[in-house]
């Protein structure tokens, strides 16, 4: 009966070594790193702005002037971007503010990083100015 114990626990021990080394475990542990969630959000920021740029300009030249008036699915996907590029702008530059305050990455990746906050808050001042962001 002890031997069966014994060899309970071992796989108990297996068991919690796979948990580790996994992919969940892994999610989770980039999921709650701080530095890994405002590098996450700096990548967001361009990426979804680029799509902005690139959507709003295809749907207005594919569809031409009445696209703003009827508005049809891809302009709809298009005008709820600017909500989004401005949220992920909001998260990279507490995370440009981190960085530098608890020193998270090298020099290089701090300024690349506190670059790509000021171009979000550059661009999300100009949405602001043109009318895609309530002022």
């Amino acid at each position: 009966m002890s031997d069966q114990h014994v060899s309970q626990q071992g796989t108990g021990q297996q068991h919690e070594r796979n948990d580790r080394s996994g992919f969940v475990y892994n999610v989770k542990r980039r999921l709650t790193s701080l530095p890994w969630l405002a590098r996450a959000a700096g990548a967001g920021l361009s990426s979804v702005s680029i799509g902005f740029v690139g959507l709003f300009l295809f749907v207005l030249e594919t569809g031409g002037d009445l696209t703003l008036i009827a508005r049809p699915v891809p302009m709809q996907v298009a005008l709820a971007l600017p909500a989004v590029i401005a949220f992920l702008t909001a998260v990279t530059t507490v995370g440009a503010g981190l960085a530098w305050w608890n020193n998270y990455w090298s020099l290089r990746a701090r300024i690349h990083q506190t670059i790509l906050a000021l171009l979000g808050l550059g661009f999300c001042w100009q949405l602001a100015t043109l009318g895609f962001l309530p002022p």
